[in-house]
């Protein structure tokens, strides 16, 4: 068998001894004469030819400097590591009731819920004066009579020495005075109906307006916190991944870093920030969103109050958890989340919430409506008086003659239309029925799909906490590691992003559970509080 090398143990110690006998022959024992040997370092302080000991120190600061600038860099990571998700910022309160204060006054949904409710109280008016006041209207005119016979001319008059008598003629002036009082009309009493009906929707309408102006405000807004932090997360991920490239690019050009790493760290940059360029966006979105529903513009005082408080990821997090108020917001909800069957909590449903109060009023609305189809199918009964002006009287005088009766019409004959107008008014009817039904199985059911999705969601948020610690001690474990040279810089990098993206999903998940609660609890009929309201504010 062909061996190659060394065979014998004692022949693989050769190369070493040749090793050492070379140093013993470029640096003979009296080279170290007169070398200063001290208490901390028992070996000689030996350097290369050419280098002073300035020339060491400045390499030893060299060293330090990297070494600060290392731990520099380990204190951001670990701060961003350990910013808290779960403070609280009670300022957010004070700002969210004057933001809803403003936009209770110059929102357009509530705006235009208070006209309609005004608008429908002036029809009710309307409709009960027709009902009960007299209509009385005034005619003035001026007649031309067509070949019109006269037995009496002036000259007679004259000849038979008789007293001058006005009389019309072919052209005069007529007035007259006419009086409608229905004592039972059937349009009249079913636009009263109508009126009533319309202005006990529009009432509650109102109301609901107002409970889903402080529902979606608060989701707006948490959306636009939401977006904020995010923003925060990305800038501080971008500004630790640019020194990290700067380092690496360092590395590169001095040989010490390779171009995998370089081409890595580089792809991690640009990948941080495309995803801050689409956050800048989607904020602005936010922004924009809550604007238009609010009504405000950007440049009002309360988003100046509102933007100094989103300084930082600590005081946007507790924002977002001051707006949620998680904990007071569960215990409204919790017995109809975990007692109440799916029987119980239809019951409850239908008896306190207003949403079911509102399918109710419009199917009356509806059924109200179909009557008009068969309305002019019914006898009426009404007082009508009449004072005109007294023939061949002049009008100057207003000497008049009138006549009141009490006046009871019946339809006998309108070309067959009762049957085709009772067919109409009952399939109205029906499609009043069928629509009520549909809209509260609607209703009902997204009610159910937000329980069951609060039971999802309250899962997931004891997941996503147990994820986040999880990724909490992940980083400071790399940090620790990367420390020690046991890790690199892009895996501490990787391990600190997976860390930010747990934060925003647990910041989510934070969000969209208070806005879950209280649209929960008012589509059952417990709504939250809403923030007071001045009226006395002017639009």
């Amino acid at each position: 068998m062909l061996h190659i090398g060394p065979t014998h143990p004692a022949q693989r110690f050769r190369p070493c001894c040749l090793f050492f006998l070379s140093i013993a022959l470029l640096f003979p024992v009296h080279a170290f004469a007169g070398q200063n040997f001290t208490k901390n370092s028992p070996f000689p302080a030996v350097y290369p030819q050419g280098i002073s000991m300035a020339g060491v120190d400045s390499l030893s600061q060299g060293r330090q400097k990297k070494s600060a600038e290392k731990k520099d860099s380990e204190k951001n990571i670990a701060a961003v590591a350990t910013a808290g998700t779960m403070v609280n910022q009670p300022e957010i309160i004070n700002i969210y009731n004057d933001l809803f204060q403003l936009s209770y006054t110059i929102a357009p949904d509530i705006r235009i819920a208070r006209a309609q409710k005004k608008q429908k109280n002036a029809q009710r008016y309307t409709a009960w004066a027709q009902r009960l006041a007299p209509a009385v209207n005034a005619r003035f005119s001026q007649v031309h009579e067509f070949n019109m016979d006269s037995t009496v001319t002036p000259a007679g008059d004259a000849q038979t020495n008789q007293p001058y008598q006005y009389t019309d003629g072919e052209d005069y002036q007529d007035w007259g005075f006419t009086l409608d009082l229905p004592v039972y009309r059937r349009p009249v009493s079913i636009r009263i109906k109508i009126a009533e009906a319309d202005e006990q929707l529009a009432e509650n309408n109102l109301i609901i307006k107002t409970q889903e102006l402080d529902l979606r405000l608060r989701e707006l807004l948490g959306n636009y916190l939401i977006a904020s932090y995010r923003l925060l997360n990305l800038r501080n991920s971008v500004r630790l991944s640019t020194e990290h490239v700067n380092k690496i690019l360092k590395g590169y050009e001095l040989r010490d870093q390779t171009r995998l790493q370089l081409l890595r760290a580089q792809a991690n940059l640009k990948e941080l920030e495309a995803r801050r360029d689409l956050d800048e966006q989607r904020r602005e979105v936010a922004l924009r969103e809550l604007l238009d529903f609010s009504g405000l513009k950007a440049v009002h005082p309360v988003f100046h109050r509102l933007n100094k408080l989103l300084i930082d990821e600590i005081s946007t997090a507790g924002c977002i958890n001051s707006l949620a108020n998680l904990q007071q917001n569960s215990t409204r909800i919790k017995d109809f989340v975990d007692s109440y069957d799916d029987d119980d909590l239809r019951q409850y449903f239908f008896a306190h919430s207003l949403l079911a109060t509102k399918v109710h009023l419009e199917r009356d609305l509806a059924r109200n409506k179909a009557l008009t189809h068969t309305q002019n199918e019914w006898p009426g009964l009404s007082v009508r008086g009449l004072y005109d002006r007294r023939i061949d009287t002049q009008f100057s005088k207003f000497n008049g003659e009138g006549s009141l009766a009490l006046v009871f019409s019946v339809p006998l004959f309108s070309g067959g239309t009762i049957i085709s107008n009772s067919k109409t008014r009952s399939m109205a009817e029906h499609i009043a029925d069928v629509t009520q039904y549909a809209d509260l199985r609607k209703t009902i059911h997204a009610m159910e799909n937000n329980r069951h999705l609060i039971i999802s969601l309250q899962k997931v948020y004891t997941t996503q906490q147990i994820h986040l610690r999880q990724q909490q001690e992940i980083v400071v474990l790399s940090l620790k590691s990367y420390t020690i040279k046991q890790t690199s810089m892009q895996d501490l990098l990787t391990s600190q992003n997976r860390l930010i993206d747990a934060k925003n999903a647990l910041m989510e998940t934070i969000n969209t559970l208070g806005s879950l609660y209280r649209q929960f609890a008012w589509q059952v009929g417990n709504p939250n509080p809403i923030p007071s309201i001045n009226l006395s504010i002017e639009e």
